[in-house]
């Protein structure tokens, strides 16, 4: 896509991603097909960008969390083996199975009525059992796990069990003993599908960290979400890592850029912004920037947030508009109009990480990116 005529755009770093799915590789067992994970806009570096890069370094298998995110990305690679982690609902299922991706389940109901659909379309629906084991999110129990598979043989040919998964609740942190208790009740969730008779070709349940921290929890297939973008799940992780191996390097993919609409000089005493949060204490110049909380610039960041502008640190004044704010660019005398402001990122020796912003607004790095808005295009440099 050309940046021509955008205000505000999401860079991608095609050399970070691949540099990021060279690194993971090394964590996975040969037997592990490595998932690129791409729901949520692929964490906000753009879906179809986030694709087509793993794509090219050879990643055929991609979790997404809706059945219309499926059908956008069945148009792009249509040969690659798709997830939906997330819910579809009952009318949407048919689609699931016309365009050939794998669906969780966890409900039998869900199961009778795919089934329907894989008739109607003389195709087996293709499906992944997801088994709670700890995170009380989607999954069935032993119990559940027993009704499930009844649904699932009462199906006959239309069904065909491609998966079993689940998801840690606390991998991030390398010495959690949930995980070792959550491994224990998957692995028996495992061995209960097998007994039935069903051999999935997927065995999921690694995450990013999970796969670094723990070979063992890779099973057939490892989910790479925010690892796959540069970001580490938790300092902790990061740090336990690092320090066992000192050669494994993650790469930002991600930058937020903008450009300065305005230059204007403020004299002592002026306010700045809506209800007057910021007074200048002494002349300033501001730039006014075509981004806010609209795009996904958090309103939390007002008054307390920067940006990069010719690689300086350029603090955030007054209150963050729904499209615009302010900026103090007075420690910037050469700015002009239509400069680079850059959000998150680097810019020179100066850099602006989601965690940074995370830290600001008492949030996670995780909703920090997934929250800038999917209609802001995404570039790949």
């Amino acid at each position: 896509m050309s940046l021509r005529g955008a205000k505000t755009w999401v860079e991608i770093s095609r050399a970070a991603m691949e540099q990021n799915i060279a690194a993971l590789r090394t964590f996975l067992k040969p037997e592990s097909a490595f998932c690129a994970v791409i729901k949520a806009n692929a964490y906000g570096c753009g879906m179809r960008e986030a694709a087509l890069i793993a794509a090219r370094c050879g990643v055929d298998t991609f979790a997404i969390d809706s059945i219309d995110e499926a059908v956008g990305l069945r148009e792009l690679l249509p040969k690659a083996t798709i997830f939906i982690l997330g819910v579809t609902v009952p009318e949407r299922l048919a689609d699931v199975v016309a365009i050939d991706v794998i669906q969780t389940v966890y409900n039998p109901e869900t199961i009778v009525e795919i089934s329907k659909y894989a008739h109607q379309h003389h195709r087996p629906a293709r499906v992944s059992l997801k088994i709670e084991t700890g995170l009380q999110r989607q999954g069935v129990g032993p119990r559940g796990l027993i009704a499930l598979l009844d649904a699932v043989r009462a199906a006959g040919d239309s069904i065909v069990v491609e998966g079993v998964g689940s998801h840690f609740a606390s991998s991030e942190e390398p010495t959690d003993p949930m995980t070792a208790y959550q491994m224990k009740h998957f692995a028996a969730a495992v061995q209960t599908v097998h007994d039935a008779g069903y051999t999935p070709r997927y065995i999921h349940i690694a995450c990013s960290a999970a796969a670094m921290v723990d070979r063992e929890s890779q099973g057939t297939m490892t989910r790479f979400g925010i690892a796959l973008y540069g970001m580490w799940s938790s300092k902790n992780l990061k740090r336990h890592i690092v320090l066992g191996r000192q050669n494994i390097e993650l790469h930002p993919v991600l930058s937020w850029k903008t450009r300065i609409a305005q230059i204007k000089d403020i004299p002592p005493g002026a306010t700045i912004g809506y209800g007057g949060t910021h007074t200048a204490n002494r002349p300033l110049r501001i730039a006014v920037l075509p981004v806010g909380y609209y795009d996904g610039y958090d309103r939390g960041l007002s008054n307390k947030g920067e940006v990069l502008i010719r690689g300086r640190r350029c603090p955030v004044l007054g209150i963050v508009c729904m499209n615009m704010m302010m900026v103090d660019v007075s420690a910037v005398p050469s700015a002009a109009l239509d400069d680079v402001a850059t959000l998150l990122g680097r810019d020179g020796m100066n850099a602006i990480t989601a965690e940074d912003i995370a830290a600001i607004i008492n949030t996670s790095h995780y909703e920090v990116v997934t929250r800038i808005n999917p209609l802001l295009p995404r570039i790949i440099v």
